[in-house]
């Protein structure tokens, strides 16, 4: 990245170039595992290539952009996570039976094959969707499968490739309602055997039109229930409440700040702002109390 912006003008023309004869190279990767909570491989593009993904997300997000429809939140301006949670409270209320399904393997499991058809139909340009062509190549899990965890790309593509779903549960088999953030997807229905009859036939459309299938862990039932989608723990009657796994999160954070502030290697100032990240990652949740239990910084204790 030093290297890059010390140089700019000379990197972006070169890159202008590159991305004109078509010669640009793409498919370098900074390989790493996370844990949040689950372990996840992630695949970071090098800096070169990830300032070619802003440069053509300018061109291929507007026409992708108007392929999705409202209920769909992952990875769009003016949308994300809290938008998903407040849609699916207003849902939830409304509707007597829901079911939530996510897709088993998603980045690993996407074809690529049926992924450039459906760029094809909505990116103009020979040039433009050879690069992405390119892209989705340079990464696989299985031949022809998969996208890379990580890249910006990886993220719009994925979103798309799960568009049709979208389309066949709103104007095929009509649900009554329906939320989907990236691979999580909730819809509700009328009663139960209806919500069956949905399942069955969105099972039959991912395994034939995505070649996609779901996890075991399907959750069909009363809305009076609730549900947690995107770290909120949804009640019919009543606000969101805080999960387990947020809790995790914002302890983990919080921790992390004290340890490093007591070795000194963070000021009061830092120790602040990460404590302002750990409650951010509480709000909007009915957990007052829970906050207010830690609020206050506990010294360490005595070596």
């Amino acid at each position: 990245m030093v290297r890059f912006s010390q140089d700019l003008d000379a990197q972006l023309n070169e890159l202008s170039c590159e991305i004109l004869d078509g010669s640009v190279p793409v498919g370098s990767w900074r390989r790493f595992v996370i844990h949040d909570p689950k372990r996840r491989t992630i695949h970071a593009p090098v800096f070169h290539e990830r300032v070619l993904h802003h440069a053509l997300m300018r061109f291929v997000d507007p026409p992708l952009e108007r392929a999705l429809v409202d209920d769909s939140y992952a990875c769009r301006r003016g949308r994300g996570s809290l938008a998903c949670v407040q849609r699916a409270r207003v849902h939830l209320r409304r509707h007597p039976w829901l079911v939530k399904v996510d897709v088993r393997r998603f980045f690993d499991s996407v074809d690529q094959l049926v992924l450039m058809d459906l760029l094809a139909r909505r990116i103009r340009g020979r040039r433009v969707l050879d690069l992405c062509r390119r892209i989705v190549a340079s990464y696989c899990t299985n031949p022809g499968r998969g996208l890379p965890i990580g890249a910006l790309t990886s993220q719009l593509f994925a979103n798309t490739y799960l568009a049709p779903l979208d389309r066949f549960l709103l104007e095929t088999v009509h649900v009554r309602g329906m939320v989907r953030y990236m691979d999580d997807v909730i819809w509700w229905s009328g009663s139960r055997s209806e919500c069956e009859m949905v399942l069955a036939s969105v099972r039959g459309f991912l395994a034939e039109r995505l070649q996609l299938r779901l996890k075991t862990s399907v959750q069909v039932r009363p809305s009076s229930r609730g549900v947690t989608i995107c770290g909120y723990q949804l009640r019919r009657e009543g606000g969101m409440r805080l999960t387990r796994r947020r809790r995790t999160r914002s302890e983990r954070v919080r921790a992390r700040a004290e340890r490093l502030f007591h070795d000194g290697r963070i000021d009061a100032r830092d120790l602040q702002r990460e404590g302002d990240v750990a409650l951010a990652i509480t709000l909007h949740t009915d957990a007052v109390r829970w906050r207010r239990s830690r609020l206050t910084r506990s010294p360490p204790p005595e070596a």
